[in-house]
């Protein structure tokens, strides 16, 4: 199997083809992405045990063009819908889509992934995840998580593709799966120089092509055929060892709002900066987690 997923990336790298495109489909993803996802579900065709799995599905770009490139192949994806919706729209969207395409064969999971991999198999009718697509929460512990959780469930011969590998916190995520896992081995990474939020117009262009904000492919690897290789990370591990700060701080929750006033004032930006501190106070009034102490909370009461 490692042969034919090996296979499917050498054809995606050349020849990136949609096997199912709509118009009613738009979202966040690379051509290159798109087309692997949709190539190595079409491997667990004839397989009744096995499915195909995502967390994170927004509105459905990826599950529901898996879903239609593969008919006969059962398609999940878990979402609650708490992140990058703030209209409140997307499951309404996806549901939408779903029906217009007729996908009868994708299913959603609208629970948050912690819950709903506590019991999983209920949720897909006893099946097991041939082809993982991780695209939720990005912080390092849910992406840690997401593989930990998702390996009880996961068929020998499981693809597990994780999008946004460009991210330094993603791609140790991943090496520290693979370290404590050496059944697992990282079969193929692809990068680009930056977060298409920060790309020039070309550069975006080029990563809708392509794999989008990174990829890294793990594969199971039982005979121990291939040679172990990570992700690329950084040895000095301070951002990680800063969580501990953060989480102990009275105001933990408010570390974005702070890193936001303070690159704004570093960088000139003053007025934007005032504004952003009087919407950092009033979130201050509203914290669902404040510390008893300005630091070294455990959170005990």
């Amino acid at each position: 199997m490692i042969d034919r997923i090996r296979q499917v990336i050498e054809q995606v790298q050349q020849h990136p083809v949609n096997a199912f495109a709509s118009p009613l489909l738009t979202g966040y993803s690379g051509k290159r992405m798109i087309a692997a996802l949709q190539h190595f579900t079409s491997l667990l065709e004839g397989q009744n045990e096995a499915c195909y799995l995502e967390v994170g599905v927004f509105q459905g770009l990826t599950l529901l063009s898996v879903a239609g490139a593969n008919p006969t192949v059962p398609c999940f994806g878990i979402d609650n819908f708490q992140a990058h919706d703030p209209e409140k729209k997307n499951m309404s969207v996806l549901l939408e889509r779903r029906q217009k395409l007729h996908l009868n064969n994708a299913h959603l999971i609208n629970m948050d992934y912690e819950d709903a991999m506590e019991n999983l198999m209920v949720h897909t009718q006893g099946r097991k995840i041939g082809v993982y697509f991780i695209d939720g929460p990005h912080d390092y512990r849910s992406q840690l998580m997401c593989l930990l959780l998702a390996k009880p469930y996961l068929t020998d011969d499981a693809v597990i593709v994780v999008d946004d590998s460009n991210y330094l916190h993603v791609r140790q995520a991943n090496r520290d799966f693979l370290v404590t896992h050496p059944e697992f081995k990282l079969l193929f990474e692809a990068y680009t120089p930056c977060h298409p939020t920060n790309m020039t117009p070309v550069q975006e262009m080029e990563a809708r092509e392509g794999w989008w904000d990174g990829v890294n492919i793990i594969v199971r690897d039982k005979a121990n055929l291939l040679p172990a290789q990570y992700p690329p990370t950084r040895r000095n591990r301070v951002l990680f060892e800063n969580d501990h700060l953060t989480h102990a701080s009275r105001i933990g929750e408010l570390a974005p709002r702070a890193l936001t006033v303070l690159n704004l004032l570093f960088t000139g930006r003053f007025l934007r900066a005032a504004k952003n501190l009087q919407m950092a106070y009033r979130e201050y009034r509203n914290l669902r987690f404040k510390g008893q102490f300005d630091d070294a909370n455990t959170f005990w009461e």
